[in-house]
């Protein structure tokens, strides 16, 4: 019997996240009808190719933050300038920009590229990665929290900016990305956006921030020795509301907010009167409320329960439970069946 041709070898490459429920096009102009609905595509085809046109991708909706990872056979495309900035992180082959004029590259290995919205042309190579889109003023808005009201406010960025992986905190920071990403499958059981509760557009927009506006990160100034007087009341109004609303949408950048203290002040703060960071913290106060709810009614499943605390995995929010009150969830949930009253 003839043997059926084997398929391209980039339609089994493993995306980021998603693999399971990737969407798969072998139409160009179906995959551009699609794209047309994020962004103002001008055009869209394939490169020729022996092997056809495919291209592999999965979706993911995180707040504010949109999260597309794909693989595909080489293309071309071209956009008009938009209010919403790409941020391209590739893990195999390149894509070349033309941006204004210039051009720019995004290549597996070598690090990543920020557009800020400008209209742009696109040819790319066999490749696979993440595309992040986002709203610049949004990110600006993230920046000039972690700097503090004492610190210098960030405007969006208007010009093309590459990151490099051989650059010591670039790497790093661009690592802690690709790391974040593993959240999403986990993230994603019961549909297409990501739970609030991780924070994961936050820390992702953190992380971009930190890469953008190189001042967070670089010679930070070092934390005051203690609060004023409105300092530390806002503190203390930040600690209430955490306890009144443990499972609210609660993120580093919302706590400085809140708090008007800069990221260094607010995690200082939080080491001082605690021993704790922050999001420690918040945690203590989640497996709380996670516990009345064993305690008080019938019991939801543990894996969404430990989603809604935050928790990426069971085993994890089934260990960090018993080290804070020595016994397991399952014995609470046990008892409460067995003794509703």
């Amino acid at each position: 019997a003839a043997m059926s041709p084997k398929p391209p070898f980039y339609q089994e490459l493993p995306l980021a996240f998603g693999n399971r429920r990737a969407r798969v096009e072998h139409d160009p102009d179906q995959l551009a009808q699609q794209v047309q609905r994020a962004v103002p595509l001008r055009d869209l085809s394939p490169c020729r190719s022996a092997e056809g046109f495919l291209h592999r991708s999965a979706h993911v909706q995180a707040s504010g933050l949109g999260i597309t990872a794909a693989a595909h056979s080489p293309l071309h495309g071209a956009n008009h300038a938009h209010n919403r900035a790409v941020f391209s992180l590739p893990t195999l082959g390149e894509k070349r920009f033309r941006v204004s004029g210039r051009s720019y590259r995004a290549r597996a290995g070598h690090g990543a590229l920020f557009l800020p919205g400008e209209a742009y042309t696109l040819e790319t190579t066999t490749c696979s990665g993440v595309m992040f889109t986002l709203c610049p003023t949004q990110l600006a808005a993230v920046a000039s929290a972690m700097a503090g009201p004492d610190g210098r406010t960030f405007e969006p960025t208007d010009r093309p900016l590459q990151f490099l992986e051989s650059h010591p905190l670039q790497g790093r920071l661009l690592a802690l990305m690709r790391r974040s990403l593993q959240l999403i499958d986990l993230a994603t059981n019961h549909g297409p956006t990501v739970s609030s509760q991780l924070g994961l557009e936050d820390k992702l927009q953190r992380l971009m921030a930190l890469l953008i506006y190189p001042h967070l990160a670089s010679h930070p100034m070092p934390p005051r020795p203690g609060l004023g007087n409105r300092e530390q009341a806002s503190f203390a109004a930040l600690l209430e509301a955490m306890q009144q609303d443990p499972m609210g949408y609660w993120t580093l950048t919302r706590m400085e907010r809140q708090a008007c203290l800069s990221r260094l002040q607010l995690q200082h703060q939080f080491r001082i009167v605690f021993d704790l960071t922050p999001l420690q913290w918040l945690r203590h106060q989640r497996l709380c409320w996670a516990r009345q709810e064993l305690e008080s009614s019938e019991p939801i499943s543990l894996e969404l329960l430990a989603l809604r605390c935050g928790y990426r995995t069971l085993a994890s929010f089934r260990h960090h439970f018993e080290q804070q009150f020595q016994v397991a969830p399952e014995d609470l949930r046990c008892r409460w069946i067995v003794s509703p009253g």
